[in-house]
């Protein structure tokens, strides 16, 4: 983003707010510009229409988010290509991802992106395929690591990876619902410590599950 004073990046910031806050359709133009403090013309200039601007702030905040996955999904993907990938390794890398999305999910400078992904439902139709492709990684290598630790197809992998992604996220995107429920975190918490163990001993029960295939009928072979 441009420096912090720039229109584009007051505009980005205002977009950001509104947007997570009401949504597209409630959002207007002129509420971004009085927000950003600019004149509206500067939305026509700068981002054409509030359809682009909106685009421009969801892009903005899921390249944030990719970012916070990169390095382990560097790491992970490195072990692969290097064949060096185990069942013990990927179930620790399990755990870490689990682990990561569990702070986004929780943590207060996630909250934003959250929203505006929730919000993206009722955005434009073609814009839903923008957080997909932010969240698709992280099911895909979620599944690979599956694969490598549980005799199970693709198919069922990647259900499972979305089961363990999609449970944890919509905590996050539904926060109010439990808002009350959710203690301040200790200091230096970012999210409370009997959360992230039950969450993430409920995640790491569906992978133990399709460890045993004994508990489970067969699914068709791909």
């Amino acid at each position: 983003m441009e420096g912090n004073n720039s229109t584009k990046t007051k505009l980005i910031k205002a977009g950001i707010k509104l947007f997570s806050q009401y949504g597209y359709a409630a959002t207007s133009t002129r509420m971004i510009a009085s927000e950003a403090e600019v004149n509206l013309s500067a939305i026509a200039f700068h981002y054409s229409n509030k359809e682009r601007l909106y685009v421009a702030c969801l892009e903005y905040m899921l390249e944030k988010v990719k970012g916070y996955y990169a390095a382990s999904y560097m790491e992970i993907e490195g072990t692969f290509k290097q064949d060096a990938m185990t069942p013990q390794k990927a179930y620790e890398f399990l755990e870490k991802l689990i682990d990561l999305q569990i702070e986004v999910a929780f943590a207060p400078q996630y909250k934003t992106t959250l929203a505006l992904i929730y919000w993206e439902n009722n955005g434009p139709g073609d814009m839903r395929p923008l957080s997909a492709a932010a969240f698709d990684r992280q099911e895909r290598v979620m599944a690979e690591l599956i694969q490598t630790v549980a005799p199970v197809s693709q198919s069922q992998a990647i259900i499972a990876s979305r089961h363990i992604n999609g449970s944890i996220i919509s905590f996050g995107e539904h926060r109010g619902f439990i808002e009350d429920l959710i203690p301040k975190p200790l200091e230096g918490e970012s999210v409370p410590l009997w959360i992230r163990e039950e969450i993430k001993g409920n995640c790491l029960a569906i992978v133990q599950r399709l460890m045993k295939p004994e508990l489970f009928p067969p699914y068709p072979a791909q």
